[in-house]
Parts: C-alpha cells; sequence; structure tokens
C-alpha cells in the first residue's frame, strides 16, 4: 500500500503517464486524414490558389475577416501548418493535447505532491465527456480553433489563480510584458472561451478583493485590458458584424436558448450531477472554502459559456467544449479536498466507475478511428487508380465514421449530386482530379463552418 501511495504521488510517474498520453494522442492523430475544412484552409481566400509562403496567408485572412468570421490568429494559424506535411501538425497536436491534460492537472492538483490518479481521471473525463472528440481534439481545423483555445484559456487563467489563491511569488518584468502582449491575440483567438477567460480572470481579481481584501493594485489588469481590445477587434470585422447585424430577434433568441438548454442537458447533464454531488459532499465535510469557491466559479462559467450561443446563428457541438472543460475542473478542484476529508471512498466509487466507461469507449473509439483511416487510404488508392487510368473523375464512396472520436464525425464528407459542391472542388483541387460521392448508407449532414462561434 505505502508503495502504491508513493506510486502515486511520484513526479516521475506523472511525466511518464503524460508521455504516455502524448504518445496515445500522436497515434491518433497519424490515423486521421484531412477532412470537410482542411482543404478549404490550404488554399487563399484571396486568390482561391495553394497558399505557398507566410506570406500569402496575411491577405488570405484579409479577405477571411470580411466573409468569413474574426478569427484571424486561430484560423491564420490553421493555414499556417498547411505549408508542411500534414505530419508536423499531427506532433504538434499531440504536443498540445498533453499540455491541456496538464494544464488542467496543475489547476486542480494537490497542494502539496502531485496525484497520478487525479491526472487519470482527467484524460478519462476529457476522453468521455468531450463531445464530438475527433472533431475537438484531431480535426486538423477544429483543433487549431478549439483544442488550442482551451490550453491557452487555461495559460491565461492560471495567473489570476495564483494570485487569488495568495501564492503567486515576484513575477518577473519580462513575464509580466510577454504576458500583456500575448492577451492581445488570445482575445482574438475564438468567440466563446476567450470571452470567458476572460470574464473569469476578472471573478478572480474582484473575489480576491471581496474575499480575502487583496489590493486591486495589480498588473494582471493589463492583460484583462489587452485580451478585452483583442476580442473587439474580432468581434468588430466586417464578417462578424455581418452575422450578428442579420437579425436576432426574440423569437431566435428564445429558440436558441434552448438548443442551449438541450445542449447543456445532452452534454453536460452528468457532470452537472457529479459536480452537485460533489458540492454536497465538500460542503458537510467542509472543504477548503478556497477550492469550494473555485468549483463554484468553474461551474458558472461553464453554464455561461453554454449560454453565450444564444446569440450565435448555430450552435455546433465542438462548441461545447469549453463547457465541458470548465465542469471536468469544477469536479476535479474538489477531489484532492475530499479526499483529505476522509471522502476516499465515494471518489474512488465514482472513479471506478468513470474508469470502466471509459475504457470501453476507448476501444470503441480507437478502432473506428482505425477504421476511418483505412476507408480513407482505400479511398485514396482509389483516386489514385483513377488518374493513373486517365479519368477526368472519381466517384467515391461516403465515409460513415460509427463514434464522435473520428475527426469526420458530424463534418460533410462528399456532396453526392454536384461535383463543383462544397466539399468537392476543394477535395478534388487537393488530389489532382475531380471527386464527386456516391451514397452508401444514407445522407450525411451538411457542416456549416462559416461564421460559427
Amino acid at each position: 500500500m505505502e508503495k502504491l501511495k508513493r506510486l502515486n504521488a511520484s513526479r516521475r510517474a506523472i511525466w511518464a503517464a503524460l508521455g504516455l498520453i502524448g504518445l496515445f494522442m500522436l497515434l491518433l492523430n497519424l490515423l486521421t486524414h484531412y477532412v470537410a475544412d482542411d482543404f478549404a484552409y490550404m488554399e487563399s481566400f484571396k486568390t482561391q490558389w495553394w497558399i505557398e509562403s507566410v506570406w500569402d496567408i496575411f491577405p488570405s485572412m484579409a479577405v477571411h475577416a470580411r466573409i468569413m468570421n474574426g478569427r484571424l490568429i486561430s484560423h491564420g494559424l490553421g493555414q499556417l501548418f498547411m505549408l508542411w506535411p500534414k505530419a508536423v501538425f499531427d506532433v504538434v497536436n499531440a504536443v498540445v493535447f498533453t499540455g491541456f491534460i496538464y494544464a488542467l492537472y496543475s489547476l486542480v492538483r494537490p497542494e502539496k505532491g502531485d496525484d497520478l490518479l487525479l491526472l487519470t481521471a482527467i484524460f478519462a473525463a476529457v476522453w468521455y465527456f468531450m463531445p464530438v472528440f475527433g472533431q475537438v481534439a484531431l480535426w486538423q481545423t477544429g483543433s487549431v480553433n478549439y483544442l488550442w483555445a482551451l490550453l491557452f484559456g487555461l495559460l491565461f487563467l492560471r495567473p489570476f489563480i495564483l494570485r487569488y489563491r495568495g501564492g503567486q511569488a515576484a513575477v518577473p518584468l519580462w513575464k509580466k510584458l510577454l504576458f500583456s502582449v500575448l492577451a492581445l491575440p488570445f482575445g482574438m483567438y475564438t468567440e466563446v472561451t476567450s470571452f470567458i477567460c476572460i470574464f473569469l480572470g476578472l471573478c478572480f481579481i474582484v473575489l480576491g478583493r471581496v474575499v480575502k481584501k487583496q489590493s486591486l493594485r495589480t498588473w494582471l489588469f493589463i492583460p484583462i485590458a489587452a485580451a478585452v481590445a483583442g476580442y473587439i477587434l474580432m468581434m468588430s470585422m466586417p464578417a462578424q458584424m455581418k452575422a450578428k447585424g442579420s437579425g436576432l430577434y426574440l423569437a431566435l433568441l428564445l429558440q436558441n436558448f434552448k438548443n442551449a438548454t438541450a445542449m447543456l442537458r445532452s452534454n453536460g447533464l452528468w457532470l452537472l450531477i457529479a459536480w452537485a454531488a460533489a458540492m454536497v459532499m465538500g460542503l458537510f465535510a467542509r472543504v477548503d472554502p478556497e477550492r469550494l469557491t473555485e468549483s463554484v466559479i468553474y461551474a458558472a462559467g461553464a453554464v455561461a459559456a453554454n449560454y453565450m450561443l444564444t446569440a450565435a446563428s448555430y450552435y455546433p457541438e465542438r462548441c461545447f467544449c469549453t463547457t465541458a472543460m470548465l465542469l471536468i475542473a469544477a469536479v476535479a478542484v474538489l477531489v484532492p479536498g475530499l479526499i483529505e476529508r476522509g471522502r476516499a471512498e465515494a471518489v474512488s466509487c465514482v472513479g471506478g466507475a468513470l474508469a470502466v466507461v471509459t475504457a470501453l469507449s476507448l476501444i470503441t473509439g480507437v478502432y473506428d478511428i482505425w477504421h476511418t483511416h483505412t476507408s480513407y487510404s482505400a479511398r485514396e488508392i482509389s483516386i489514385a487508380e483513377a488518374k493513373a487510368a486517365g479519368e477526368d473523375k472519381a466517384v467515391l464512396r461516403l465515409i460513415f465514421p460509427e463514434t464522435k472520436y473520428s475527426a469526420c464525425w458530424g463534418l460533410k464528407d462528399l456532396d453526392v449530386e454536384s461535383i463543383d459542391a462544397w466539399p468537392n472542388g476543394y477535395m478534388g483541387a487537393y488530389y489532382g482530379i475531380r471527386v464527386l460521392g456516391t451514397e452508401k448508407d444514407g445522407p450525411e449532414e451538411p457542416e456549416e463552418e462559416r461564421n460559427a462561434p
């Protein structure tokens, strides 16, 4: 038993677990092909020709701001990685995912020592509860927009949380300057995650003042202001203004509110139940008030992130990732306190149930990713054969993944009616042959990325 406790608290075990997570995600990334919007972002929005250099990205994003949306930083990064072989992105994305898991763990870990089981539980919760996992964490265009935003959001929040806890040491001037500079592009990164993290950062400053009588004279107001300026700049882009000006009348807002409620119920109900149960146990066990307060802040941020989408043109499941992350954090931050206050058995029961469902979903998810990979590989062989035979087009079977873990789950594969429809034209340009889909098991629902949050 003592050996197990030492292993659970071992820093080496933490690094080993993170290494395994990174290798696992690298494998999944390598098995993931370009899908949907990936083909479109290979071309310049200005010239409709291939992005061939870093300098081509700037005029492309200028047009993007007029016709698509204001996410110039995230979509600019997406086009940047299209300049290199996909394996480069696969490695970077695996590192980003691993960094995201560690960043989330570092915000909720015990004050002293480490907790390998808590780290593992966080990975399991992200794997199981993150909606459309493949879109958020494996799809190249989706990962840059959503997974990377989650990591950047946690990194942005960290200084505010440390100050609230009163454990932040003196910060060197260069770090203050760097953080303030980087806060501007973070504010421009994405509509939901950027706004919520800015809001939560301000909440921690205000709570520090009200609850702990901390001074309001803090340098952290500078990155808050920079992030707000970046957010305003993103939202004032012509395409963004056009989308919001198209009309959000009362009936539509009420319908969007219903949709957001349905999204919270379908994707976050069990996390909400787990959080409510953990809060009740925490209150009765008299868990550290600081952890209880942080948990409430995360949960409130999660709900706010969900209902922000009431004002959006539509609400794809991948946009729920910020809510899922914050609900996981709201539960996880209470775990060390519950264990310290003698509630280890209850925590172990929940952890055991999570381990079982995660193990089952790992099996089905990895198999589906592999099966989808082989389908795409077979498609590429068919394309090569058609080109070798001198044909001017290739008729390809639609690919239907079975779980949310495949990157193409919920995204449009190929149009079956028009060879020039989206995304056939972009995919054909990539493969050097005109392509058309053929239905096999039924039609897929169309994907609309334009002005998506």
